[in-house]
């Protein structure tokens, strides 16, 4: 059975910024859009503050003045070089390496031992080397290492890392029901609404377990992403981009 681990970079942007400048490494930042018209990412201190993601940053002028928050115009040299410093690392780690996005990289680790302790180790490392700090999820299916990714960020007692194939498929079931359908890779916020006749908008884990098996449906105002992998079905899914 294929074992895919999806390692992805936690506020990306943001995080390149303050490895560049350590004065800021404690402060609310985001990063506009290639016009400086919007934000395309946020610091943990930033989300925290309820600053929107996408947000035109003329509406947020004001509060960021007011708390503090440093505003960065997009730096894709730096971004560019962090990237390649992350997938290199990667590349050491392990033999076949799919690079998704600037800060995200799909791994097989079938065969290896210990899998949930060396998805630690990988995280660590990129944290050693280059101070950035990832989520990294486990699954047979790269959707559902995605969905496990994005388990690995959100609930804190995993540590960065949630390996599905650590648990009962009961126990994921519990976990999953939290989340709404629309965080499924292959489904997206846009698409999620168009289910509710076919399905529990928020039953992610059988979403997540069909999810592979969907052809590619592109949603009114989605954004295609570039390179969308194939699944172990050679089938294309749909995508929703991830914050830089």
């Amino acid at each position: 059975m294929p074992i895919y681990a999806l390692v992805d970079a936690n506020n990306f942007y943001a995080t390149c910024e303050k490895i560049f400048d350590p004065a800021l490494a404690t402060k609310p930042l985001v990063v506009l859009s290639n016009n400086d018209g919007c934000i395309v990412a946020r610091s943990a201190e930033a989300k925290a503050l309820g600053i929107a993601m996408g947000a035109p940053i003329h509406q947020w002028q004001g509060f960021c003045r007011a708390h503090g928050v440093v505003i960065k115009s997009s730096n894709y040299t730096l971004y560019g070089d962090m990237s390649a410093r992350m997938l290199a690392i990667l590349q050491k780690l392990c033999p076949d390496v799919e690079s998704y996005s600037n800060d995200e990289s799909f791994l097989d680790l079938q065969g290896f031992p210990e899998i949930t302790a060396y998805a630690h180790r990988i995280r660590e490392t990129l944290k050693q080397h280059i101070k950035v700090t990832c989520g990294v999820g486990i699954g047979p299916t790269k959707t559902l290492a995605k969905l496990a990714n994005l388990i690995a960020k959100k609930e804190p007692a995993f540590d960065g890392v949630f390996n599905l194939l650590d648990h009962t498929p009961a126990a994921i079931d519990q976990l999953m029901a939290s989340y709404p359908a629309g965080e499924v890779w292959g489904i997206g916020r846009q698409l999620a609404p168009h289910l509710g006749d076919l399905v529990d908008a928020t039953a992610s884990a059988e979403l997540g377990r069909s999810a592979p098996h969907l052809s590619r449906v592109q949603a009114v105002g989605d954004e295609p992403e570039s390179g969308a992998p194939e699944d172990d079905l050679g089938v294309l899914t749909l995508s929703f981009a991830s914050e830089g």
